[in-house]
């Protein structure tokens, strides 16, 4: 692949500074970008991405920082000194940023949707309906303008982000963790549609923890850590895109301020014996749906199972099913309809609802921290020992209302081990979990379940959202709790991940077990291979 060819520059960001409350979140920080570049901006959660970004798009108006923001005039004639008073003049020059969790409304249609900001009291459906489609024809997403948006995909809600953007004629766009909730067809969609954004020249910023994402895509890597520029890379060199393997090592130590040599540490290689058998397990959903038919397999201490496979193929219904999540009714009082047989050191098991699971030694990290994961308004204490309560651990169950204020001394005492041995940043206990970052919250959730002393660990999407460092801590966790006899299911988008921390893996497509494979034997390729023909 040969280097893009840079145009004019269109955004440059001089010398901002930002502080809250006499803390520094941005300090000195340089920011330029080209028409028809791409450049990732990567840094820990906390680095202060965020808050660049707010500045560029106006949410934190003129005055409320130090610095300049210089943007490409409307007739890209020269660049002008941003007087942003908020989002909308933002948008008003060009510059749309598509977050991580859309603001969409699902009652609208598509063509609404594009024309959110121009509607008339009066709407004339057909000529609305016609205007729209002949643009989003152009595109080539394969929208259609009555489609109504509550209906689609998470992709395609994305995408309907993208075109609003570009129907606004948008010269800058800033993409915030762009694939964390899309399926593998949706993500390499995206790269097209990214990959057509730079051919017309627009300038993207890419926001991902993802680093595959960031060699597929990026011209150029711009790295901040607390709040300060700490490096820059280019992704080509005389004409070729770089090796991965040059200049991953360098953005990773910018990026967590120490050398790391590599981001999956050595695998557990001692086993026990067998103690978790999964016997002909199916799924059928109220409406019918077969999400697991008659899956089989076997754990054994100390070893770690990962579960890959594309989005619908039954990844978490699995982890769901086994830990009592999907055995109770539905909205509509339609109960899901489970079947087979779990064996657990040896004994039958009959999990039909999450404590039950606890009390078997079971703990299970949910893909959705915010949803299912935490109470994000209550306190880091209060969500640790919710799972202990639930157990009846000895040293925690005379508690009777889980979100006191006032905590006992072994609540105190159980939480502060857990915040210091995973190294949670947080400015106290009673801190609201809500206020913390990702890779934080994903640790809180590891913790709690941890204060349960489990055997069996459920994980699901256990780095989604969390930055390069504090995936490098919890796959050291994982590691560790497998070096010390528990066996874990893992089920995860991201193939490197499974290939880096998994023993074996098993391949779901459409509910069934295509193919399994030792990790150590395997390539991406293979995986992808089994899970899609």
């Amino acid at each position: 692949m040969t280097a893009k060819i840079l145009n004019r520059v269109i955004l440059d960001v001089r010398s901002v500074n930002k502080s809250f409350s006499g803390i520094n979140a941005l300090q000195n920080v340089q920011l330029s970008i080209s028409s028809g570049e791409v450049v990732a901006l990567l840094g820990e959660n906390g680095a202060g991405k965020s808050t660049l970004m707010k500045i560029i798009c106006g949410a934190w108006p003129l005055g409320t920082y130090e610095g300049e923001v210089w943007v490409e005039s409307l007739d890209q004639a020269k660049l002008e000194l941003a007087q942003f008073k908020n989002t909308r003049d933002a948008h008003h020059a060009g510059i749309v940023m598509i977050h991580q969790e859309l603001s969409v409304f699902t009652e609208l249609t598509v063509a609404e949707h594009l024309e959110l900001d121009e509607l008339p009291m009066w709407i004339h459906w057909d000529l609305l309906f016609e205007r729209v489609q002949k643009f989003l024809d152009t595109l080539g997403f394969g929208l259609h303008a009555q489609w109504k948006v509550g209906n689609l995909s998470v992709g395609n809600r994305q995408l309907v982000e993208i075109a609003r953007a570009l129907y606004k004629n948008a010269k800058i766009i800033i993409f915030d963790e762009p694939t964390s909730a899309l399926s593998e067809h949706e993500v390499l969609q995206l790269y097209r549609v990214v990959d057509q954004l730079r051919a017309a020249g627009k300038a993207i910023i890419y926001i991902t923890h993802r680093l595959d994402e960031v060699f597929q895509l990026a011209d150029r890597m711009v790295v901040l850590r607390d709040g300060q520029n700490v490096g820059e890379l280019a992704a080509y060199s005389e004409g070729l895109r770089v090796s991965r393997l040059k200049l991953q090592p360098q953005l990773i130590t910018w990026m967590v301020g120490r050398p790391i040599e590599d981001i999956y540490p050595p695998l557990n290689q001692i086993f026990g014996s067998e103690f978790l058998r999964v016997q002909n397990l199916s799924l059928v959903s109220p409406c019918g749906k077969i999400w697991v038919d008659n899956i089989s397999f076997t754990l054994r201490k100390g070893e770690i199972l990962g579960l890959a496979g594309l989005l619908g193929a039954g990844r978490s219904e699995i982890l769901g099913a086994l830990f009592g999540f999907l055995n109770g009714e539905s909205p509509k009082g339609v109960e899901f309809k489970i079947s087979g047989e779990i064996w657990m050191n040896g004994r039958h098991l009959k999990v039909k609802t999450p404590r039950d699971a606890i009390l078997e030694k079971m703990a299970y990290v949910s893909e959705d921290r915010k949803g299912s994961g935490l109470v994000l308004n209550q306190s880091i204490c209060s969500n640790m020992i919710l799972a202990a309560l639930a157990a009846g651990e000895n040293h925690l169950s005379k508690r009777k209302n889980y979100f006191s204020f006032v905590y006992t001394n072994q609540e105190q005492s159980s939480t502060q081990k857990w915040v210091k041995e995973l190294r949670i940043k947080s400015t106290h206990l009673s801190q609201a979990v809500g206020e913390l970052s990702g890779g934080n919250q994903q640790k809180v959730i590891l913790a709690k379940w941890l204060m349960t002393s489990p055997e069996l660990l459920f994980l699901d999407e256990p780095t989604r959202g969390v930055d390069v460092g504090a995936k490098v801590e919890i796959y050291n966790w994982i590691q560790n709790l497998a070096s010390n006899g528990m066996g874990m299911v893992v089920a995860s988008s991201e193939m490197p991940e499974l290939l880096g921390i998994c023993h074996r893996i098993l391949v779901l497509r459409n509910g069934h077990v295509s193919a399994e494979f030792t990790a150590k034997t395997v390539s991406q390729e293979d995986i992808m291979r089994a899970a899609s023909l």
